[in-house]
């Protein structure tokens, strides 16, 4: 999977450098150009932006670990949700928010629900946003059951999100499936440690990488066994393109390395979180550009605000 995010942004280079000569030379991509004028109509301040903007469809494909694996080697998965997320107070500074974020998932005819509250404080630099909420979800998937709350806090600056989370869950699985794996009815927690950053040069792109801590033992193997040691290959990586304002692509890797994950996300709009998007210009003028903190105000919360298994299958 490593290799395929490697890829991913290789493959974006292409298309990068006809925008930027496009731009550079005023010239117009008139293919590009259409789509973008179709899709989106540029960046979005938090003043400007919709709910609807706020809410998306998205479709996430993958493949869960051996040790959650069923008795027919079936490992791959596919997810379909609605998500979205709101705020229920804020101030006419945009200071402080009170937000609410709600999901829905469905696969094979299995409903899945994720819902949570959260609140954010900007400081009066504008340089650093602090968050701190909580969530409950409920996942029905083949052969298993979990739900239970979670908890997070979280740090923003210009250039980073640093968030730390945790999740307690209680398990059902089908002894029929997996009666050598896991007992029917189980407790466990997770903790995850993830930051996110651009790739530098182009900010329409966000390096995601995560550390995982699996406590407590389920059945007769240890979670936290396939995560000791320091190795850099035990990691959760990922990599998000937003390729329009209102179409972001992501594929990361978690884990081991055999945790492996696709997700599409279409938003109903242009949400002010997608600041920097490839149809906008494919380089930036450095590094890193910074990020206005205020369109962040009411950001999706990484394994918190959108239904998928990535709470899970780690």
């Amino acid at each position: 999977m490593k290799r395929f995010l490697l890829l991913l942004a290789l493959a974006a280079y292409p298309a990068c450098s006809v925008a930027a000569e496009a731009v550079k030379g005023g010239a117009c991509c008139s293919t590009m150009d259409k789509a973008c004028e179709c899709l989106t109509r540029g960046p979005v301040s938090a003043l400007d932006e919709t709910w609807h903007a706020r809410t998306d469809l998205s479709a996430t494909w993958g493949r869960v670990p051996p040790r959650l694996k069923d008795h027919d080697n079936r490992r791959s998965y596919g997810l379909y949700s609605l998500n979205t997320i709101q705020p229920l107070v804020r101030s006419d500074d945009m200071h402080n928010t009170l937000l609410g974020h709600v999901g829905f998932g469905f696969q094979g005819g299995r409903g899945n629900v994720m819902a949570g509250l959260g609140y954010r404080h900007l400081t009066a630099s504008t340089d650093h946003m602090f968050g701190l909420g909580a969530n409950y979800s409920y996942m029905n998937l083949r052969h298993v059951r979990y739900r239970g709350p979670g908890a997070y806090i979280e740090w923003l600056s210009k250039y980073t999100t640093l968030t730390l989370s945790r999740f307690w869950n209680r398990w059902r699985v089908s002894e029929d499936a997996w009666k050598s794996y896991l007992k029917s009815n189980s407790r466990g927690n997770t903790t995850h440690l993830d930051l996110t950053f651009q790739f530098p040069y182009l900010p329409w792109a966000q390096i995601m990488i995560g550390k995982t801590w699996i406590g407590d033992k389920v059945g007769r193997r240890s979670f936290q066994s396939n995560y000791r040691g320091a190795s850099l290959a035990r990691l959760d990586y990922g990599l998000r393109l937003n390729l329009l304002g209102c179409l972001a692509l992501e594929g990361g890797t978690l884990g081991t390395g055999s945790n492996n994950y696709l997700r599409l996300v279409v938003s109903f709009g242009r949400p002010a979180v997608n600041e920097y998007a490839l149809c906008d210009g494919c380089l930036g003028g450095e590094a890193f550009s910074a990020r206005d903190l205020k369109n962040y105000t009411l950001a999706p919360v990484l394994r918190h605000s959108r239904v998928d298994t990535r709470t899970m299958i780690n």
